[in-house]
């Protein structure tokens, strides 16, 4: 076995180890977000991702009417955030995968905040020419905002997790590393 994969595999052990493989460690440890926090975490997550769901299929009668193709790229992106969710429950926290469902989570909300806008344009030039204002599509952006923001808040509270996860990481990295030379 050569150094490199020595390293990692002694890193992936004391990550996943309930207790520290050394002393040193406990600090790193400590840091890491608990399995308790990540479940909490990602339940709100698919709790998130399933309001944004219901405010783009109340919105897709208007959605459609700019382009058919937009709610369903957006429900595909759920769809994904909930596969990821999954993979993160079945095989645990990864920075990898964290780092994934971040970005993805951060795609819906800038999706719920585009539908938004371009539905309150396309009501204002209705409007412009003569129309009344569609309270049902204004309610639909109001759903598509507030899930937008549903999903960016949680998205704040991983990146927090993420981060604290990738500092032990680093850290215990680190110390091996001071430690073999």
């Amino acid at each position: 076995m050569n150094k490199t994969a020595a390293l990692v595999f002694i890193l992936a052990t004391c990550l996943t180890s309930a207790f520290p493989c050394f002393p040193a460690f406990a600090q790193a440890q400590t840091s890491l977000p608990s399995k308790e926090e990540i479940s909490e975490l990602l339940s709100k997550a698919d709790q998130k991702i399933s309001s944004f769901e219901i405010a783009v299929k109340n919105a897709k009668p208007y959605i459609d009417e700019i382009n058919p193709q937009l709610a369903t790229n957006y429900l595909d992106a759920a769809s994904t955030a909930h596969t990821m969710i999954l993979a993160l429950g079945k095989n645990g926290p990864s920075a990898y995968r964290l780092v994934g469902l971040l970005t993805t989570l951060d795609d819906l909300s800038l999706d719920a905040a585009n539908a938004s806008v371009r539905l309150l344009r396309m009501d204002e030039e209705y409007v412009i020419k003569g129309g009344k204002p569609n309270a049902k599509a204004f309610e639909a952006v109001v759903g598509l905002t507030a899930a937008g923001t549903g999903c960016n808040d949680i998205a704040e509270l991983i990146m927090h997790a993420t981060m604290r996860y990738i500092r032990a990481e680093e850290d215990t990295l680190d110390k091996l590393l001071r430690n073999h030379h």
